[in-house]
Order: C-alpha cells, then sequence, then structure tokens
C-alpha cells in the first residue's frame, strides 16, 4: 500500500488515510500503542514525522489533517484519541463506547503479544503484530 499520489508523493505510509478527490481534504490517521507513561512523547514523535508530508498535500491545494492517536499497551486512551474522534464528527456515547471497545482490543492486543514472547522468547515485529517462533515456526 502507497500514499495517495493524487494527494502528494512519499515514501511515508500513514496507518489510515481518508481523503476526498472532489473536496481535496485529506486526514491522516498514525496510531501508536506505547507504554501509558510515554504517550505525549509518542503524539510528539509522529506529528514531527508526518508534518512535512502535511505541508506538501497543503501546498498542492489539500485541506489536510494529521491525527497521530495514542492508546496505551494496557487500554488507556490518550487525549488524542478523544480529539481525533471528534474532529471525525463522532461524538457522545458513540465516542465513549468506540474509546471502550478501542482500549479492551489494544490491552488484548497486548496481552497476545505477551504471551507470545513470553512462550517464543522473541518478538520480531509488534508494529505489524507479527509474530514468530524461532524454535519451530509456530504462530
Amino acid at each position: 500500500m502507497s500514499f495517495p499520489a493524487e494527494i502528494a508523493a512519499t515514501s511515508l505510509r500513514p496507518d489510515i488515510v481518508i481523503w476526498s478527490q472532489g473536496t481535496r481534504q485529506a486526514v491522516l490517521l498514525e496510531l501508536t500503542v506505547p507504554w501509558e507513561d510515554r504517550i505525549e512523547e509518542a503524539y510528539e514523535r509522529k506529528m514531527a514525522k508526518y508534518q512535512q508530508l502535511v505541508e506538501d498535500c497543503k501546498q498542492r491545494g489539500w485541506r489536510t489533517w494529521c491525527l497521530a492517536i495514542e492508546v496505551g499497551c494496557r487500554g488507556f486512551a490518550g487525549q488524542s484519541m478523544w480529539r481525533a474522534l471528534r474532529t471525525l464528527g463522532v461524538v457522545g456515547a458513540e465516542r465513549k463506547k468506540l474509546i471502550t471497545e478501542v482500549c479492551r482490543e489494544a490491552e488484548l492486543a497486548s496481552q497476545w503479544i505477551w504471551r507470545k514472547e513470553t512462550k517464543c522468547g522473541k518478538v520480531q515485529s509488534v508494529r505489524t503484530i507479527n509474530i514468530y517462533c524461532v524454535d519451530n515456526g509456530q504462530i
């Protein structure tokens, strides 16, 4: 998968890109699942990573937003999650329900990774949640 060429040329790959050719608007979503005490650091790192891409999109006539979203690995939603959903028009009880579900899934995925790491002894790629046991090749 690559970034939509009609918006800008880049080798960066945000997790989600929502765009409208008709209104020339683009929203870049980048999800990070850090330790809770590193949520702010993760937010700043992701915003800095995509800052130039956002500027390039704007220079090409696109209204562009970058929404870095952090959900702690133990299931805590950072303020960025609340703000991003509000920006996307998800509000009220629907937003609260979605955040609860996302936090639960982040925690369950983290537990799965920790169990696999303990069982296999090595995690090769946490970003894409590809876990391989080195000894017997089972996932």
